[in-house]
């Protein structure tokens, strides 16, 4: 008899455009996918092997489509420490409000293990969001293991 517990890692991405008063301008859900090196951590998290976990998000302005293989953005913008939580029902959630003295259309984010280098969980895109120095970006990347 086949046994199979099919362990699998799911990504979703809430992106919002917030004005300076938290007014939400711009909002997305995304899909996105868990890289092979992210796999790989979560893998060596489990046993000890690594105890260095997941706790910033990057953004960009890529927009390269997301795959397994990659281990970082594409074009990266910034990358700050996120605010991780554990949601019921084997939920990860890492979220992070970024603000800007400059203007940009930022299209891709991420979840790391360090503010530099480090290793990659995720990948995402998504339509181009407008930020700039009267407006903030909200992140909030769910990672669901089932």
């Amino acid at each position: 008899m086949k046994q199979s517990s099919g362990l699998k890692l799911k990504g979703q991405a809430l992106i919002e455009v917030r004005d300076l008063e938290g007014k939400v301008i711009d909002k997305e859900i995304v899909n996105n996918i868990v890289v092979n090196v992210g796999k790989e951590r979560v893998a060596k998290l489990l046993n000890g092997v690594s105890t260095t976990s997941f706790g910033f998000i990057g953004i960009g302005t890529g927009t390269n489509a997301p795959a397994t293989s990659q281990t970082s953005l594409q074009s990266q913008v910034k990358r700050e420490g996120s605010t991780q939580s554990y949601e019921a029902n084997y939920k990860s959630v890492f979220e992070k409000t970024f603000s800007f003295a400059s203007s940009y259309t930022i299209t891709e984010a991420g979840v790391f293990s360090l503010a530099v280098g480090g290793v990659m969980l995720d990948r995402f895109i998504f339509t181009g969001k407008e930020v700039n120095d009267v407006s903030t970006l909200y992140i909030k990347v769910t990672i669901t293991i089932s």
